[in-house]
C-alpha cells in the first residue's frame, strides 16, 4: 500500500514544476528553505513557499524547527526520500513516456477555446461558397460545424470537403481535363447538406488523450465539442492539441 502510495506522489510531484523542483532541491540538500530554494532555482519566493507546504501536507516534508515563524528550514522526510528516489526513476524512462503521462490527466476542457474561441456555425440551407467565405474570415478554423435553431449539432463540414466541391466545380468547367466519372453529382449551387456529414464528438471532460485518439482514427483534424444533449459549444481544434501539448513537453524538458 505503501508503495502504491509512493507511486502516487511520485506522479502529483512531476505534474507541477513548482513541486518538482523543490523536492528535487532535496536532492543535493540535506534541509534548506524557501528563499534560498527559489534563489537557486529561478523560482519565486512564494511559488517555492506553496511547494514546501504542499510537500508537508503530503507527508514528504517536514519543518526542521516547527515553532520557528521566520528562515524556516525544511527537510524531506523518510517517505519524502522514497518519493524522491521514484520521482529520478519516473524521470530516466524518457520525455515523450512522461508526456503521454501528463496529457492522460488533461481533459478537452483544458485546451479546447485556446485557438479557436468561437467555431464557424452554419445551416444545412446555406450554400457551400457562403461557407466558404465565412472560413476565409477566421483562419483559425477549417472546419464549420452545422446546427439546429438550438445549436443542436446536425453534421460538419470539413477542408477536404470543401477541397472537394472545389474540384468537382472546376471539373463543370475545364474542357483540357479528361472526362471520368465525378464522386458526386455535379448539381449547382452546392449545398450545405449535400457535403456535410456526422462527425464524432467529444466533451468537455473526455480526457485529451482520447479526443486524439478520435482526431487520428477518423482522420480529423478538428472536433466538435458537445455537452450532454448534443448541442455544439466548441471545437478542438488540432492546433491547440499541440499547443498544450509542446507546453507539457516544455515543462519536462525543464524538469
Amino acid at each position: 500500500m505503501k508503495t502504491t502510495k509512493a507511486a502516487e506522489l511520485a506522479k502529483w510531484a512531476i505534474r507541477a514544476d513548482r513541486r518538482l523542483v523543490t523536492l528535487r532541491y532535496f536532492k543535493h540538500h540535506q534541509f534548506a528553505g524557501a528563499a534560498e530554494i527559489a534563489k537557486e532555482t529561478e523560482r519565486s519566493t512564494q511559488n517555492v513557499s506553496t511547494a514546501l507546504k504542499e510537500l508537508e501536507e503530503s507527508g514528504l516534508g517536514r519543518q526542521r524547527e516547527p515553532g520557528r515563524r521566520s528562515w524556516q528550514k525544511y527537510s524531506l522526510s523518510e517517505f519524502g526520500e522514497s518519493v524522491l528516489q521514484k520521482v529520478e526513476k519516473e524521470l530516466s524512462t524518457g520525455l515523450f513516456e512522461r508526456l503521454a503521462d501528463e496529457m492522460s490527466f488533461r481533459y478537452v476542457r483544458d485546451a479546447y477555446r485556446l485557438v479557436v474561441t468561437d467555431p464557424v456555425v452554419v445551416t444545412k440551407e446555406m450554400n457551400l461558397d457562403d461557407v466558404i467565405d465565412k472560413i476565409i474570415e477566421d483562419p483559425r478554423t477549417r472546419s464549420a460545424y452545422v446546427v439546429d435553431g438550438r445549436q443542436k449539432l446536425l453534421g460538419m463540414i470539413g477542408l477536404k470537403q470543401m477541397l472537394t466541391a472545389v474540384e468537382s466545380s472546376l471539373a463543370l468547367f475545364d474542357k483540357a481535363r479528361p472526362a471520368r466519372a465525378p464522386k458526386r453529382p455535379a448539381v449547382l449551387p452546392f449545398s450545405v447538406e449535400e457535403y456535410m456529414f456526422m462527425p464524432v464528438t467529444v466533451s468537455p471532460e473526455d480526457r485529451l488523450t482520447s479526443a486524439l485518439n478520435k482526431m487520428i482514427e477518423n482522420d480529423l483534424e478538428d472536433l466538435p465539442v458537445v455537452d450532454e444533449n448534443g448541442y455544439l459549444i466548441g471545437e478542438l481544434n488540432g492546433f491547440e492539441v499541440l499547443l498544450l501539448g509542446t507546453e507539457i513537453m516544455r515543462n519536462q524538458e525543464r524538469a
